[in-house]
């Protein structure tokens, strides 16, 4: 016999009791800390264990070592807090929550886990505190898993500190105008919900804003975790650290110009595949980078009819990662990468500028090719390349010495592609770039 559930108003805060009730596809709760939002979730789907219908929750970590002293322990300690523990079986093992009343539960998942959707069949609602740690794609492939047909309603619930106004997050969810507002194909779907310590009244708010100033050093980081704005932190240990926005990205982007010479400098990876353009002129007096390309997907046949569509391939140069020279499993016949561009744009072998494996210290040496173009160089700029100026803005050095790839997989590929693009126009020597 499932018991009948009371839970008065003192157990959660009133900004946030729309979360506690909403049936919506999605939940987008974010803000700063300390508003109790996180505790709120694990009430509400403490409570839904005891709901008559079907109801199974994936709660999700980036991390699956994190799960038992995060969530795991979060909703162990609600459920003491409103007296629900005793109702339910707590699995120590494998940190699932099940009401044995009705067979209603709560399953953990990591993120990193190479199986990471298996076992998620007949879910009906997905919670993810901390997407932030995630990716775009991360959420995408488990929104897909949201299709029980027992389900009363299937929800997603996301919630999450605003730490960048560039991050994924913003521009998925958010109108591009109003950063605190949903986007109109949200607007209808989504239940929004902003908040910071000030909506928490079971905390003493004076003495928890001294915490956060105490805990937060710079702007941006006050903006998001004290005032759950957008952060715009500024990055250190760029590993291009002398890329100028004001400098280097003119406010009327140069377009392509059939008088220069053109570049094409080719990423191959399995997500994404990227190539930007640059053209220069004979002495490399200009340097215009003009354009990216950018495929999830990794299509090179898409590759190669973008440049096909959109360059005169009788006067372009194909260079970049050198893996391109190995075969790849996307191609028909096994061919490598360059091979295929070759064979599809009918170019002769003179424009085929890839090198043959990696020199030593070649990504010590193009990163510095790549510093002095941006420090030495009298006209150098960007256009047409955002993913570009991201990467540039964001990719920090590694302990190694090359570029940290952690933070976002699907991101430094745009900038591998400029790096190994400059690197090939000057031959990799430095006297080669004009001052």
């Amino acid at each position: 016999m499932i018991p009948e559930i009371e839970i008065d108003s003192s157990a959660y805060s009133k900004h946030l009791e729309g979360i506690l009730y909403s049936h919506d596809r999605y939940i987008i709760a974010f803000g700063g800390r300390g508003s109790g939002k996180t505790d709120t979730f694990y009430l509400k789907y403490l409570l839904e264990l005891f709901q008559p219908y079907y109801f199974k929750l994936a709660y999700i970590n980036k991390e699956k070592a994190n799960i038992r002293d995060q969530q795991y322990a979060g909703f162990k300690r609600v459920a003491k807090r409103v007296g629900l523990y005793d109702f339910l079986h707590f699995y120590d093992g494998d940190y699932r929550i099940v009401n044995p009343a009705n067979g209603n539960s709560l399953i953990p998942k990591g993120m990193d886990d190479p199986e990471k959707t298996k076992g998620l069949d007949d879910i009906t609602a997905i919670w993810w505190d901390e997407i932030n740690k995630g990716t775009k794609e991360d959420f995408t492939t488990l929104n897909k898993l949201l299709r029980s047909p027992v389900a009363k309603f299937l929800q997603f619930a996301l919630s999450f500190n605003p730490v960048s106004e560039k991050h994924w997050l913003r521009s998925y969810f958010f109108d591009d105008k109003d950063w605190y507002k949903l986007n109109e194909y949200f607007s209808d779907k989504a239940y929004l919900n902003h908040s910071t310590f000030r909506n928490n009244e079971f905390i003493d708010q004076e003495q928890y804003y001294e915490t956060l100033m105490a805990d937060n050093y710079d702007q941006s980081s006050i903006d998001c975790d004290v005032n759950g704005l957008w952060g715009n932190p500024k990055k250190t240990n760029l590993f291009i650290n002398t890329f100028n926005k004001d400098k280097h990205v003119p406010k009327i982007p140069h377009l392509f110009d059939k008088s220069l010479y053109t570049t094409i400098s080719v990423d191959f990876n399995v997500s994404p595949m990227t190539a930007v353009v640059i053209q220069t002129d004979l002495h490399l007096r200009k340097v215009r980078i003009v354009d990216e390309f950018r495929d999830l997907n990794s299509d090179i046949y898409k590759l190669c009819k973008w440049i096909e569509d959109n360059y005169d391939t009788r006067s372009i140069f194909i260079t970049g990662d050198s893996t391109g020279n190995n075969r790849h499993s996307y191609s028909k016949g096994g061919l490598s990468g360059y091979k295929i561009i070759q064979q599809q744009l009918k170019l002769n072998y003179t424009q085929m500028k890839a090198m043959e494996g990696k020199p030593q210290g070649y990504v010590q040496m193009k990163r510095l090719i790549t510093n002095a173009f941006f420090s030495r160089h009298p006209d150098i700029t960007i256009s047409n390349a955002p993913y570009l100026v991201d990467d540039l803005e964001s990719i920090t050095l590694s302990y190694r010495g090359d570029m940290d790839k952690n933070e976002d997989p699907q991101k430094s590929h745009l900038l591998d592609c400029l790096c190994d693009g400059l690197f090939t126009i000057v031959k990799g020597n430095l006297k080669n770039i004009p001052t």
